[in-house]
């Protein structure tokens, strides 16, 4: 089989290619407890200027030698000390920083009992276990996560 060659293969980029972007893929976790609460953690103060203080979910950077579901029970082990079991994919979106281009991917992931108690790492000051009804009262380090969070806790 032959591959043809895309429009512009072997020339220099010029001022007419359209430019590339690579994403900076995050995974992200919607943890729920036996009572259907889910986990929420505070960014500290010197996460920076814009989202001091708000409000994620567990996860972080899929590392390029990560399996993706082994990489977000990776990143909820290293943030909250707790064993998940990863229910399925709930959720992908995708934001702009200063810097790169983002692609969220969000799962859906359980752990046994009530409000199991955590032992939170240092990239975060707070955690909460809460309710969907008081999910409007966290502002959200990413507005795409709140739209996420209620679709996949609400169906």
């Amino acid at each position: 089989m032959v591959i043809p060659k895309h429009k512009g293969a072997g020339q220099p980029r010029g001022a007419d290619m359209r430019q590339r972007w690579l994403y900076d893929v995050r995974q992200y976790a919607i943890l729920t407890d036996a009572e259907n609460k889910f986990l929420i953690l505070q960014l500290p103060k010197e996460y920076d200027a814009t989202s001091a203080h708000t409000w994620t979910l567990p996860g972080g950077k899929l590392e390029p030698t990560d399996n993706p579901a082994e990489g977000i029970k990776r990143e909820i082990i290293e943030e909250t000390g707790l064993q998940a079991v990863i229910v399925g994919l709930c959720g992908i979106a995708r934001w702009s920083t200063r810097n790169s281009k983002k692609l969220g991917i969000f799962y859906k992931a359980k752990v046994e009992g009530s409000m199991p108690k955590l032992k939170i790492s240092n990239e975060h000051q707070r955690a909460f276990w809460i309710g969907l009804d008081e999910l409007k009262d966290y502002p959200f380090h990413r507005k795409e996560m709140v739209g996420i969070i209620r679709e996949a806790l609400e169906g």
